[in-house]
């Protein structure tokens, strides 16, 4: 199953956004220089128009209720 944006929540918050992509291409991953192992990535939020950076273990996914 492929898709284009995934919804997430920054655990801890009630923040929800979008993961930002570029146009039919695969999601922007951005290492950080002080951990090879960490890499953020932009989070879209559409209430405010902005994007944030966040590191990936800290986005959950959010599942629409089913039905």
């Amino acid at each position: 199953m492929s898709y284009k944006y995934r919804t997430v929540r920054v655990r801890g918050t009630e923040l929800v956004g979008t993961i930002a992509r570029r146009h039919g291409g695969a999601p922007e991953i951005y290492e950080t220089s002080t951990d090879p192992s960490t890499s953020v990535v932009p989070v879209f939020f559409p209430d405010t128009g902005e994007i944030r950076f966040f590191d990936r273990k800290v986005l959950e996914d959010v599942v629409s209720p089913a039905g």
